[in-house]
């Protein structure tokens, strides 16, 4: 160790509560941001009021991607400035609070914009949220081993928020038919399941909000404000020749990452691994079910306009057909455990006592129904074409249930080895995270170290994409923990690394310029370029799904050569940079 360094010392209460506001902090980055994969879909079926296997879903999945990543970046990086303009507790106290209440709102909104600002405005907390943090923890540490063990096993929890979040969402799914009903107008559900997973977003904002006053100011920061010797934040000096090069190499990195991370890993559970040679047969059974759905959905789309049109001449049309849609789809539902129960009963016990009750049930809402189809009626006596657009839109709406029911055990399949696959690249990505702390621990020149990640992905990217993927399922999920491992440690390296090489003022604005603009909003575009310009370049292979394979191994391979190269150019910080 430096003899000019501090002596290291055990953490007193402060530090631990420091650490412990860092890792909540860290881990519900992560757990915020991977809220949208999961009830993107569901979410936005209910707020556009169309089926969940609808083209427009799909379609607005892609946009608001896109766009709270764009806003991410955009106000990420203000955020970056007001963190060395301001202090870095304030800004990260406002980021935390901002990315805990914005999924409050959404989990309540009813329309699209709504939905889609508080999805941006939760995007926009994490990203400012990251610079503040990692900022403000190099500031709080001074002994410099100290400080770079904290940065590297606080953001280890990053990696956790994705295993809560999904345990989160697997409990709301299960008991939202038992939680209390949110206050919601028909035709919406309030029950809902991703209503209830938007909902435990806020989990954070409770213990920072009781341990954010028992944790300190960055002392470097506040002793220069209140000597009048702390610079104001300038973004032009972030291209100044001192600084220049390091701006451009860390932005650049950052975005081979992000690149790496969502033209490759992210696409791989939805996009890629429906396409493994084991699960052909699930593929060609869907096939003519999604042929049909395809079919069901252009037919939906004519009568809609009909549907519209009966609901703003019929004051009152559009809220009885949503209560007719829930008593449908209960009816439905009932209707399938019914007829999951087995047929071999004695005739006694509880399982006749189960079928017994859930007849009752199906006749209850028989009866419900019958009574809303004479509000129907009375409603639009006057209006036949008005009953008929409800009638015509219920019609396809069961047509396309049905299909959904048909297409349900082979799709259920197919994500259960996408989840799987998920998991081991998640769990890779953890260790990952860990492994980065360690060997940081060890003093390894911070250049070696970036390349130490790098330099194996050459290797393991294309052959996981291009060789496991077509040939061995078994070694493919390993190959992807391999994947995250490489790709993840990364982003806890910036995390670390970053701090160093910028000066106090300019600390979080240039950490957040590489990080947001060099990450969030160019890094992200991969997935745009891997599944629209690559990936249809291999037009010859078998099926679309192997195509998106080929081009995840060539953008992902690209880009961590180009990081490879990059890394050569990467400023070795300075000893003790940290002030």
């Amino acid at each position: 160790m430096n003899s000019s360094e501090p002596a290291r010392k055990g953490f007193g209460r402060t530090e631990w509560l420091i650490i412990l506001v860092a890792i909540i902090g860290f881990a519900f980055d992560t757990y915020e941001l991977l809220m949208l994969p999961l009830i993107a879909g569901p979410a936005l079926a209910e707020i556009l009021q169309v089926p969940p296997n609808n083209p427009l879903v799909t379609q607005w999945v892609g946009n608001m991607l896109w766009m709270t990543a764009l806003c991410g970046g955009v106000f990420g990086l203000l955020g970056g400035w007001l963190t060395d303009r301001f202090g870095r507790k304030k800004v990260l106290a406002a980021s935390i609070l901002l990315y805990s209440l914005s999924p409050v709102f959404a989990a309540f909104s009813t329309t699209l914009p709504w939905f889609l600002f508080f999805r941006c405005t939760t995007f926009i907390g994490v990203c400012v949220e990251f610079v503040a943090a990692i900022t403000w923890l190099a500031e709080l540490f001074p002994e410099k081993r100290t400080r770079e063990l904290v940065l590297g096993y606080t953001q280890a929890f990053a990696s956790v928020g994705g295993l809560l979040v999904t345990a989160a969402n697997m409990l709301t799914v299960k008991y939202a038919s038992i939680l209390p009903g949110l206050a919601l107008p028909e035709p919406f559900n309030p029950h809902a399941s991703w209503r209830y997973t938007l909902l435990t977003g806020l989990l954070p904002a409770i213990p920072i909000a009781l341990l954010l006053p028992f944790v300190p100011e960055s002392r470097a920061w506040l002793d220069r404000r209140n000597a009048g010797t702390l610079r104001r934040p300038n973004l032009a000096e972030l291209f100044s020749p001192q600084l220049r090069r390091v701006t451009l190499v860390t932005a650049g990195l950052s975005a081979c990452a992000y690149a790496a991370a969502f033209g490759a890993l992210q696409l791989t559970p939805t996009r890629i691994v429906p396409g493994m040679p084991d699960l052909a047969e699930q593929r060609q059974a869907l096939k003519p079910l999604r042929d049909e759905a395809a079919d069901l959905n252009t037919q939906f789309n004519q009568v809609v306009p009909s549907f519209e049109k009966a609901a703003a001449d019929v004051p009152g049309l559009k809220e009885l057909a949503g209560q007719r849609a829930k008593v449908r789809i209960a009816i439905r539902s009932t209707n399938r455990e019914l007829g999951s129960l087995s047929t071999n009963d004695p005739g006694k016990g509880p399982l006749l006592a189960q079928r017994g009750s859930l007849t009752n049930q199906v006749a209850q809402l028989l009866a419900e129904l019958n009574q809303l189809t004479n509000k129907l009626n009375q409603l639009t006596a006057s209006n036949p074409a008005a009953k008929k657009a409800v009638l015509d839109r219920e019609k396809v709406l069961g047509q396309l249930g049905a299909n959904r029911e048909k297409q349900e055990p082979f799709d259920t399949a197919i994500k259960a080895r996408g989840n799987n696959v998920q998991f081991y690249q998640e769990m890779g990505g953890l260790a990952g995270r860990i492994a980065l702390a360690l060997l940081i621990a060890a003093s390894i020149p911070r250049r070696l170290l970036l390349r130490l990640f790098q330099a194996p992905g050459l290797i393991v990217v294309p052959l996981t994409y291009l060789y496991f993927f077509r040939n061995d399922p078994g070694l493919f999920q390993w190959g992807m923990a391999l994947c995250g491992f490489l790709t993840v440690a990364q982003f806890s390296y910036f995390g670390e690394y970053l701090p160093k090489v910028f000066p106090l003022h300019l600390r979080a604005t240039g950490s957040s310029f590489a990080t947001n603009v060099g990450g969030r909003m160019l890094g992200t575009s991969a997935a745009f370029v891997t599944t629209n310009l690559v990936a249809p370049l291999f037009v010859g292979t078998t099926s679309t799904f192997e195509q998106v394979a080929i081009g995840a191994a060539a953008v992902g391979t690209a880009v961590v050569f180009l990081g490879f190269l990059l890394s050569f150019l990467l400023p070795e910080p300075k000893q003790n940079a940290v002030e």
